[in-house]
């Protein structure tokens, strides 16, 4: 099992003076995208999840996953790079 502890992800809302929806729909997806692979790039990077791995039950090939257990920084840079 895994346990993530004092984890902090701010994402700061922005400003625009017009077009609200449209930075709604454009940028804003984009920053907290960014923020995800930049906390997920942060984690797989972390020694106390070096000797981790992470298991992918049967079943999961809908979803583009191979069954099996996997080294967790490589998952979360995988993950990083897919994003």
């Amino acid at each position: 099992m895994i346990k993530i502890e004092n984890l902090t992800v701010n994402i700061h809302k922005m400003t625009v003076e017009q077009d609200s929806d449209e930075l709604f729909e454009s940028q804003i997806p984009a920053v907290v995208r960014e923020e995800l692979v930049s906390t997920l790039r942060i984690i797989s990077e972390d020694s106390r999840f070096s000797d981790q791995t992470v298991v992918i039950p049967e079943g999961c090939e809908q979803y583009g996953f191979a069954e099996g257990e996997f080294d967790l920084p490589q998952v979360l840079k995988f993950l990083a790079d897919m994003l």
